[in-house]
Formats: C-alpha cells, sequence, structure tokens
C-alpha cells in the first residue's frame, strides 16, 4: 500500500466517523438520540451566560421585598404570625407609607379563627370568671377587614401531582383570567391546589399561583410558568396577576406563529406588555442580580414603623420569606439559596421593563441547521488539516459560534450552544485522534521503508509534509552523488584484518552523517565508496545546494577522520566526490527477493563517471556543468572539456570551490585568470595559454601543471585541424 492509498484510506475513515457524531448528535436533537447530558449541559451553559451579563444596574426603586427575616421572626415572634399581625402589617404599609400595591407570596389556607374559638372555650371552662371578658378578635376576620379596604394580590399553589394519601383541595381560587383562544395553550394542568381562605380570597384584589411545575430536573428555577389550568380555567401567577391588577385586568393575548404546519405559542399580550414564552406559557425569568439586588425591607421594621417612608410611598410590594427556616429558599442560576419573592420580583420587574430573553420555536430548528452545517463544514475541511492547523481551525469556529450565540444573548435570543460545543469537542477529538493514529502509522511506514536510506529529521518532514511519497518507480530532477576513498586499498593492508571492519565503521559513519545533515539519501554502500542522492523520496527544491554542501561536509569529516588515523600511527585518506544533477527514474528497484530504493539513468553513471575523473584531475570535487548552473551561488571553476567513457557527447566538468560570498577578491581573481587561459588552450592559443597558466603562479594546483603538460605536447605535436578542444577519457 503506498502511502497515497493509505491518506485516503485515513480520509474516508475520519469522513466516516465525522458523519456519524453528526447523525448522533442530530438524532439526539429529535429526541431519539443516546445523550442525555447534553440537556443538562444546556443548563449548566445558560447559567453560565445568565452570569457572565448580569447587569450592575441599580434595582427599580419602585419596587421593593417586605421581608419576613431572622430579625423579624426574633422580635414579632415564631411563624405562622397571628393574622391580626398580618392585617396590622397590611394597614402600616398603606395609611402609614402609602404604598402602591402588595403581592403576598404566602398562602393563609386554614382558618385561624377556628382554633382560637376553641381555645377560648376550653380557657373559659377552665376559668370561669373569663366569661365576662370579651373574647379575642377572630384574626382572620380582622384579615378579611383589611383585605377589603386595599390592593392585595393573594398567593397560593398548586399541585402537579396528588399522592395517595393527599388531602382534596383546599381553600379557594380567585377569579380566572380571561384569555383569548385560551382552550387552545398547552399548560400545565395540576391535580391539586391549595388556596387560601374563601374570606380572605374574596376581599383581595386577586390572586397568583407561586409555584413552579417547570423546575428543571436538576432543581434549578430557570423558567416559570404564567398561566395553569385548572377545570377548564385559566390562572396566572402571582407576577402576573401584580401586572394584571396594575394596568386594570385586561384580557390576555396569546401571540402564535405558525410554522411547518404546526401553532406555536411565542408570547403573551398583556394590555401592551408582550412576555415571551415557551408553547408551555412559561417564561425565562430575568435575572437582574444576586441575592438582594431588590430592595429588602424588615417586616419587624414595618410594624415598628422605622422605615423612611419614602422608602415605601408609591411602591409595588412583594410580602415574603427569606429566613431560612420557612423554606421558601429556591436553587437558582445566580445563586443556590435564593430567596421565592425576588424570584417573583425579577419576573414582575422584567414584565414591567419589558427586558425577558425568549426562545422561541424556529430555535430547534436553527439548532438543526447550525449542527449541519457546522457538521458539513468539519467533515469536509478536517480530515485534510495537520493537528496543529486543526486546533487552530477549531478554535476560530468555537470562537464564531461562542461569539455569535453572545451577541444573540445580549439581542434577548437564546439559542442553544451545548449540541455545538459537543459536537465541536466530539470532531475535534475524533480527527485529533485519527490523525495522531495516521501520522504514526504514516511515520511508522515511512521510518521501515526509508529509515535505512534517509536521516531521522528527513524522515519526520516526510511524515510532515502530507506528501504523497511512495516507493513506486517515478522520474524527477535529482542530483546524485558518488564519492570513493583514495588509497584505501593499500590503507586496510597496513591493518589487521579483525581490525578492519572497525575502521570502515569509523570511516562511513561520519561520511554517513554529514550527507543526513544536509537532506541526502543514502542509496547504498560499495565497500569504501558512498552513492547518495537529493530530492528524493521528499521533494526538495534545493536539491542542489544541499548536495553540494553535503560534498563539502563529507571532505570536512574526512578531515577529522584523517586527524585521528594520524595519531593513532595509521596513514591519512583522499576523497573524490562526483556530483550531476538531471532526470533520473527513482524508486524501490530489485527483484522479488530483495528491493532497494534507488535512482538509475544516464545520469547516474555521469555522476559515477565524474567521481572517477577527480584522479586524473587531482581535484576533491567534480560537478556537471548542469550542477554548475543550478547553483550559480557557487563558485565552480571550468577545468575541462571532456568526452568520458560511454557518452559521445562531450561536456564541460567544474571543480566547485566555495560559495561566492565567502571568496575574497584575490581569489575571485585567480579564479577568472584560471578561466581566461583555459579559454585560451580551447581557442588552440598554446603559446598565450602557457603564458597564462603560468601566470598562476600555483605549482600547486593539479590542473594548472595538468595544462602546462597538455600545452607542452601540443607544441611539439599540434592537434589535427578540426581539434574541437575534447579530451576524450577512456578509464571510468
Amino acid at each position: 500500500m503506498t502511502i497515497a492509498n493509505g491518506t485516503r484510506h485515513w480520509r474516508w475513515l475520519q469522513v466516516g466517523g465525522g458523519v456519524a457524531i453528526v447523525l448522533v448528535m442530530l438524532l439526539d436533537l429529535m429526541g431519539w438520540g443516546p445523550l442525555p447530558f447534553l440537556e443538562r449541559l444546556e443548563w449548566q451553559t445558560y447559567d453560565t451566560r445568565v452570569r457572565a451579563t448580569l447587569s450592575d444596574e441599580e434595582a427599580d426603586p419602585s419596587l421593593a421585598i417586605i421581608d419576613i427575616d431572622e430579625r423579624s421572626l426574633y422580635e414579632v415572634g415564631q411563624w405562622p404570625w397571628p393574622r391580626t399581625v398580618i392585617a396590622e402589617l397590611m394597614e402600616t404599609l398603606f395609611d402609614t407609607y402609602d404604598a402602591a400595591l402588595l403581592g403576598v407570596d404566602i398562602v393563609f389556607a386554614e382558618p385561624e379563627g377556628q382554633a382560637l374559638e376553641q381555645y377560648w372555650e376550653e380557657l373559659v371552662n377552665a376559668y370561669p370568671e373569663l366569661e365576662e371578658r370579651s373574647p379575642p378578635e377572630n384574626g382572620d376576620e380582622v384579615l378579611a377587614e383589611t383585605l377589603t379596604n386595599f390592593p392585595v394580590v393573594l398567593g397560593y399553589y398548586f399541585q402537579a401531582a396528588v399522592a395517595e394519601n393527599d388531602p382534596p383541595p383546599v381553600g379557594e381560587l380567585p377569579a380566572p383570567v380571561e384569555v383569548a383562544d385560551g382552550g387552545l395553550l398547552a399548560v400545565p394542568e395540576p391535580e391539586r391546589y391549595t388556596g387560601n381562605l374563601p374570606a380572605l380570597q374574596h376581599n383581595a384584589m386577586g390572586g397568583g399561583f407561586f409555584d413552579n411545575p417547570r423546575v428543571d430536573d436538576d432543581g434549578v428555577f430557570r423558567r416559570v410558568p404564567l398561566l395553569q389550568r385548572w377545570e377548564g380555567e385559566l390562572y396566572p401567577s402571582l407576577p402576573l396577576a401584580m401586572l394584571m391588577a396594575m394596568i386594570g385586568g385586561p384580557t390576555i393575548q396569546p401571540q402564535v406563529a405558525e410554522g411547518a404546519g404546526m401553532a406555536q405559542l411565542e408570547a403573551l399580550d398583556v394590555g401592551g406588555f408582550e412576555i415571551p414564552v415557551d408553547n408551555e406559557g412559561a417564561a425565562l425569568v430575568p435575572w437582574y442580580g444576586e441575592r438582594g439586588h431588590f430592595t429588602y425591607i424588615s417586616a419587624a421594621d414595618v410594624l415598628n414603623e422605622r422605615v423612611d417612608p419614602e422608602e415605601l410611598a408609591g411602591k409595588t410590594l412583594i410580602l415574603g420569606a427569606s429566613a431560612p427556616g420557612l423554606m421558601d429558599l429556591r436553587s437558582t442560576p445566580v445563586g443556590g439559596v435564593f430567596p421565592g419573592p425576588e424570584v417573583n420580583m425579577s419576573l414582575l420587574a422584567g414584565m414591567l421593563h419589558q427586558r425577558f430573553h425568549a426562545q422561541p420555536p424556529w430555535v430547534a430548528g436553527f439548532e438543526f441547521l447550525s449542527l449541519v452545517v457546522l457538521g458539513a463544514v468539519m467533515v469536509l475541511v478536517y480530515p485534510r488539516l495537520s493537528a496543529p492547523v486543526l486546533l487552530v481551525a477549531s478554535a476560530g469556529l468555537l470562537g464564531i459560534t461562542l461569539g455569535g450565540n453572545l451577541w444573540a444573548w445580549q439581542q434577548g435570543l437564546v439559542l442553544p450552544v451545548a449540541s455545538l460545543l459537543v459536537l465541536f469537542v466530539a470532531q475535534m477529538l475524533w480527527h485529533l485522534g485519527l490523525n495522531f493514529l495516521r501520522e504514526s502509522q504514516h511515520k511508522r511506514w515511512v521510518a521501515e521503508r526509508f529509515g535505512q536510506y534517509v536521516p531521522p529529521k528527513l524522515v519526520d518532514d516526510m511524515v510532515a509534509s502530507g506528501e504523497g511519497v511512495d516507493l513506486e518507480g517515478e522520474e524527477r530532477e535529482l542530483t546524485v552523488l558518488f564519492s570513493d576513498v583514495r588509497g584505501f586499498t593499500a590503507f586496510s593492508e597496513s591493518i589487521p584484518p579483525e581490525e578492519l571492519t572497525q575502521v570502515m565503521n569509523r570511516l562511513l559513519t561520519p561520511l554517513t552523517e554529514a550527507i543526513h545533515a544536509h537532506n541526502g539519501t543514502i542509496d547504498k554502500y560499495m565497500g569504501d565508496a558512498i552513492m547518495a542522492f537529493w530530492g528524493a523520496p521528499l521533494h526538495d527544491s534545493a536539491h542542489v545546494e544541499h548536495a553540494l554542501e553535503g560534498a563539502f561536509a563529507m571532505l570536512a569529516a574526512l578531515n577529522e577522520i584523517n586527524q585521528t588515523f594520524t595519531q593513532e600511527g595509521k596513514p591519512s585518506l583522499a576523497m573524490g566526490v562526483g556530483l550531476n544533477t538531471g532526470p533520473m527514474s527513482v524508486g524501490n528497484m530489485g527483484s522479488s527477493f530483495r528491493m532497494a530504493y534507488t535512482v538509475m539513468g544516464d545520469n547516474v553513471n555521469l555522476g559515477s563517471r565524474l567521481e572517477g575523473l577527480t584522479k586524473a584531475y587531482g581535484v576533491s570535487v567534480l560537478v556537471s556543468e548542469t550542477t554548475a548552473q543550478e547553483a550559480p551561488q557557487w563558485c565552480c571553476r571550468r577545468l575541462d572539456k571532456v568526452r568520458v567513457k560511454g557518452r559521445a557527447a562531450p561536456l564541460w566538468v567544474l571543480e566547485p570551490v566555495g560559495k561566492w560570498a565567502q571568496l575574497s577578491d584575490g581569489q575571485k581573481a585567480w579564479q577568472a585568470a584560471f578561466e581566461q587561459a583555459v579559454g585560451l588552450y580551447q581557442a588552440r592559443e598554446f603559446g598565450n595559454a602557457e603564458a597564462a597558466f603560468n601566470a598562476l603562479d600555483d605549482p600547486d594546483d593539479p590542473p594548472t601543471q595538468l595544462y602546462l603538460q597538455r600545452i607542452g605536447y601540443f607544441t611539439e605535436n599540434p592537434p589535427p585541424p578540426d581539434w574541437d578542444g575534447v579530451w576524450t577519457h577512456t578509464d571510468k
């Protein structure tokens, strides 16, 4: 299997898994999936958004909570207080402090007067002298009389389900509200209620329930129904009942949207106040702040008239309890212990200020579409990305998604985010995991096949590149190198046979390291000779540059080896290196018994011939004209125009001296003078050529001495008229 085929296999696996993840998410959205944690995660993300965007604005000064707190219980007495005390509290609020409206987050379900009459009768029987005295006031009657004089909305509660031993409904419900087409609303229908005493409810301005059948499974108040149905009639929540009392009790107009052949409730219009609700008539509580955002006034301070009149005049109030012992504490997104009266006050404030977050029916379709679109993008794009790019892309998409969700939240829309987060995490983990496995397999595959030829760094580069590397034969432009250690036969005869293998390893290891350090691929070892090439298996646009650098690194390594050998009393070694660049066939070649990743072709043979010519010219490195042309930053002096064995066409051979930028002006001038002398020789101006070579004044330069010998020969034995200046070599 080639790497390209393996890559396609992994990509299909990634695409298939990515599609499966999207399908699971969509099935769960439609209620058929196995992901129950998604709902809880959505709750948590909702709570996070609530807490992150709590306003620091001051509370509405027209609203306040009359609090039955611990201090009130200490000063007035334990709960329940006598109804006369409740009546006194109401009279003080309205007569003394001129309050505008009072909602009562308490239910008065049991008659106080009956217990009081029985207690007085028992007391008179025990103490006959008390018969002449008047019995105590009936608290229920006092409270009922008080309610007739002031605008008070009483509270009560419904019970969603009835247990076997539960009593029948207690007390009396207020008058139902008028709702246009109310019979069509799918609001909660409880099985029992606990209302106020009939005398109290009749005399009150109205009533509203304060229970919440829509508490989420984690026990947190997030959504509260505004209407519940009892025996076909609709009854409002306490905040809604207070709003209706403030504006004259209008008919409630449901706002219904048509879509997908279904009618979906979107909002309730209450005398021009629009309240967004879900299809069951429940509204998201508009949280204004943490506990204590609204003004709390102790009931004890009201009873004892310790309150500044300006704090209560003209205000809308809710009477309720925050004392822990009275059990009117709720778990909410903004606090685990949150008084029930403040939940109702938050709802009332939201109605008055028209500040609600809405989750309209089309949100489900938006979530479905978002999963499809984002899932499609991930499925199509992620398999093509490396792990780092995939992480960056995921972070970008996630940032856009969360930013859009937060923007919608600030516009009052609650868009789902949990399913998208899970989609992101699942897709990212799936693709990252498969990327890791694919790259591990890819690296193992490359290392198994190329590890013996190429340096580990190049193996890593091949894996990281994602390039379709395989062993199939192909033609590429490469640079091939042949090296041979001169005099190694005589060298080997000077050391014991048992030491020869060790010396070979000491010699070939640093030479191989020099090739690997410059991204070369080892083709084969031939005794003390090495064949290597650049540009495969991984494409390298600078293969000529790297090959030249590798060749000089090999010479430097040999110099260090010679220093060690000299210290050990061994003779030093020399080396010839030939380089050629051109099209070559590269791939895994051999037989069914043994294969090798190698290069073949006429240009490979030419590289070998160039290495052989280094002896003739007395230089360490020779390159072809093609190689020199591909490396313009290198100074390569033209040594000779030759015809090598096996090739009819002549070619120039050149010696790379070094990089132009590293040569001194004197060296550059010497190279130019040498090239000029060679030109005179090629033009048959042997006398001028001899003078030019002698002017170089370098008796240690073998090519110069070689030309002087040739000129001497041609001076005495002039070449034929058709001489083309080409020197024919018959040796390999």
